[in-house]
This record gives structure tokens, C-alpha cells and sequence, in this order.
């Protein structure tokens, strides 16, 4: 998954693959990938990279978190390709082909709409289950249900393509 990770007035693109319950892979921007073994308890993540171990204890305050670790608190704030999306406005939201992707490998738990359906911006469309969590994926804006390349039970690739949506204009 990719992640967009705004601190101390720097944004830095983070991708973030998951290989096993406690075992991540992590790249930020061209950076060469590194390994973390992380494990989630009561409020801290234990992070160990290499021969290195640190413990942060994360709390949320709005749409911000705040990480403390070795005595420095930093607020970070971390949008999801899809909020960041969003959050931008896309240009031409309302007119055009759209394109719903799954944003990691998964399952489809199940398909919301019909091909011919009319759908609003944010409505749901399909739900696709990754690393045990079922994400329902929206449309970006209004239009018409033009095609749909999955069914329920299939599993997807990350990126795949799930859903077109046709706007207004397309």
C-alpha cells in the first residue's frame, strides 16, 4: 500500500508491504526497501530493524498522530492513495472514465453494484478483503457503472483493475 506520510513540513512517499503478521517491508521514496518487525500492544509498536530496536507509543488528535519515540514527539499525519485522492479534488471528477482499483492483493468479498447502475461520488462499490481487513472501495465521483472485471470469491492483484466508471462527460 502506499502512503503519503506528512512530518516536520516534509511529505515522503511511503510504500508498505506486508510479508508476514509482524514483518513489513518499507520504502521511502527511492530509498533502497528495508525489513521492520513490528508488533502492535496496548498503544506501543515494537519496531525492530537490523540490530536496531525502538519502541513508539502512537496517539491520535484529529487527523494528526503523534509518535513518540527516543524522547522526540513527532506529528505525522499519513493519507492512504484513495484519501489522498480525495482530499486533492481530482480534476474532472464528474466527467470521464474512472478506474476503482484494489490497493494491495485480496479477496472480493463482494460486488455492490450492477454494470448500468447510476452511483454517487462516495458511494460503495465492491469490498475487497486484505491482511484480514475488508476495505469498501468508493466511486471517486457521480456516473454509470460501465463494467465490472471481478466477481464475489475471486482473488485480485494489487492494482487490479475492479470497477470503470463512466462520468458524465465519458
Amino acid at each position: 500500500m502506499r502512503y503519503t506520510l506528512e512530518a516536520g513540513g516534509k511529505t515522503h512517499e511511503v510504500e508498505v508491504t506486508r510479508l508476514g503478521p509482524d514483518r513489513f517491508q518499507y520504502k521511502i521514496g527511492n530509498a533502497a526497501p528495508k525489513i521492520v518487525d513490528a508488533d502492535l500492544a496496548d498503544g506501543l509498536v515494537h519496531l525492530l530493524t537490523g540490530d536496531q530496536s525502538h519502541t513508539v507509543r502512537l496517539g491520535a488528535r484529529g487527523d494528526a498522530t503523534h509518535a513518540h519515540v527516543g524522547g522526540h514527539i513527532a506529528v505525522v499525519e499519513v493519507q492512504d492513495e484513495r484519501k489522498r485522492r480525495a482530499a486533492q479534488g481530482q480534476a474532472g471528477a464528474t466527467e470521464g472514465r474512472k478506474v476503482i482499483r484494489s490497493p494491495m492483493p485480496g479477496k472480493i468479498v463482494k460486488v455492490l453494484v450492477a454494470v448500468g447502475d447510476t452511483v454517487a461520488a462516495g458511494q460503495g462499490v465492491i469490498i475487497v478483503e486484505a491482511m484480514k481487513m475488508e476495505n469498501e472501495l468508493r466511486s471517486p465521483g457521480p456516473g454509470v457503472v460501465k463494467e465490472i472485471k471481478v466477481q464475489a470469491g475471486g482473488t485480485v492483484e494489487g492494482n487490479a483493475e475492479l470497477v470503470i466508471i463512466e462520468g458524465a462527460g465519458g
